[in-house]
């Protein structure tokens, strides 16, 4: 099961966070596009998902999702 929760972003020029529990921004493991300076990413909202995106990697997205593990949490 995969978990990407909406975390929002943090703003490279105030350092403030923005989009928190509205959207979700996840970068890519590699660049946009051979030779770009900017991160790819993906970045999903309640009304869509856009999943190839550019990014200066300075606004600060989230590295990777969560992955949840069923065993770790007991249900009584």
């Amino acid at each position: 099961m995969l978990f990407a929760p909406a975390a929002g972003l943090r703003i490279r020029d105030t350092g403030a966070l923005a989009n928190v529990g509205t959207n979700g921004y996840y970068y890519s493991s590699s660049p946009f596009a051979s030779g770009n300076i900017y991160a790819g990413f993906l970045n999903f909202n309640a009304g869509n998902v856009n999943p190839l995106n550019t990014a200066i990697r300075g606004d600060a997205f989230p590295v990777r999702c969560v992955q949840h593990l069923p065993k770790l949490f007991l249900v009584l």
